[in-house]
């Protein structure tokens, strides 16, 4: 099969609170995972972020499904590009990958654990990465991407993280 791009149009939706007990992340993840509650106080709400975007969506020889867009000033990553993986084989292990202004590659596997490095231009730091649940439906005909992750800074605070993408081909 040839690679084949597409048009498409992406809408993005975003929600984070921290999470009530970064001391999860320390190796008692996987016996705790479904209690992990998201906390906040009267003075805190959940950061929710909307975007709609255009983007291309790819099929390649190697049997994978990429998903590539421009980041926007109101993500903080302007000049960034991020290409959403997987394997059309196993499409509950999804690879973002950034890079420009901000440069990482994020691992998402439902109840396992990943390290990454965020490199920003100020400096790089380890992130981990543990996906509560990864839902993918997404063909070249379009779907979405649904993700529950927590996300801790090296050893600074845990966010929760509930992550949608949609995608809607626009060449229909």
């Amino acid at each position: 099969m040839n690679d084949m791009k597409r048009p498409v149009s992406i809408h993005l939706r975003s929600r984070q609170q921290e999470a009530s007990n970064s001391e999860l992340f320390r190796g008692i993840i996987e016996a705790f995972g479904d209690e992990l509650e998201l906390t906040s106080s009267p003075d805190e709400e959940d950061s929710i972020m909307e975007i709609r975007t255009q983007g291309t969506l790819s099929c390649t020889d190697d049997g994978r499904i990429e998903l590539s867009y421009d980041e926007t000033e109101l993500t903080g990553m302007e000049g960034s590009t991020t290409t959403v993986s997987f394997s059309r084989e196993n499409p509950d292990v999804v690879t973002m990958l950034r890079w420009g202004s901000v440069t990482t590659t994020l691992v998402f596997e439902q109840g396992q654990r990943h390290i990454c490095v965020y490199e920003t231009p100020i400096m790089p730091f380890e992130i981990c990465i543990y996906a509560r649940s990864v839902g993918n439906t997404v063909t070249m005909d379009g779907g979405s991407i649904t993700l529950d992750y927590l996300i801790e800074i090296h050893g600074a605070k845990a966010e929760r993280t509930l992550f949608s993408l949609t995608v809607t081909p626009t060449d229909q």
